[in-house]
């Protein structure tokens, strides 16, 4: 099991969502592309306004780990962050009271998979609402009749991740950290046949 971690320079210490500098290892190359989409999803929940108690930033991780011959990145992400990137569609409807009586709601994300059926339940919404002084009744109406607006915070991520710069790098630090374990394995091999 030794010469298959070595053969990938893989440290379990060193596989933390910590950005690398000069990767030298597989495993550090592996690191950084899971650390460039960690650094990501965090940074779009809070420009995104998604942080309050701050439990889906804190839900994002994205350790690697190796099986076998594999690594193996595991994004964890708390079980709704795709309500929320890319929305749900409220119920609808006319509005019953107040000066918009008789007018349609406006829903906010009618091309997404997501519907309410009755809405989110005043539980999940009360402690929220009364942090910023609302009626949670009054919230949870309006969210089962308007839906939750897409953010695509998870979607933009791994566009950016995948398909961009930070993919480019992955890309060129694999070819060179790859190039550097053939050449040493080469020299190892021959210094062991030149010495017989």
């Amino acid at each position: 099991m030794a010469d298959q971690l070595d053969i990938f320079g893989f440290d379990e210490s060193q596989l933390e969502e910590v950005k690398i500098d000069n990767p030298n290892t597989l495993a550090e190359v592996f690191n950084n592309i899971a650390a460039d989409m960690v650094y990501c999803l965090k940074q779009s929940v809070k420009k995104e306004g998604l942080v309050y108690k701050g439990s889906l930033e804190q839900s994002i991780k994205m350790p690697v780990k190796m099986f076998g011959f594999r690594m193996v990145a595991t994004l964890y992400l708390a079980d709704y962050y795709d309500y929320l990137n890319q929305g749900v569609k409220g119920i609808g409807g006319t509005k019953k009271s107040g000066p918009n009586k008789g007018k349609p709601w406006v829903i906010k994300a009618p091309n997404s998979p997501y519907q309410f059926k009755k809405g989110p339940k005043v539980s999940h919404v009360k402690a929220w609402a009364r942090s910023k002084g609302l009626n949670e009744y009054a919230v949870r109406n309006s969210i089962a009749r308007t839906g939750i607006k897409p953010r695509y915070f998870f979607d933009n991520c791994m566009q950016e991740t995948f398909y961009g710069e930070a993919f480019n790098k992955f890309k060129t630090d694999i070819r060179i950290v790859s190039g550097e374990r053939v050449a040493k394995g080469l020299k190892e091999i021959l210094k062991k046949w030149v010495y017989k």
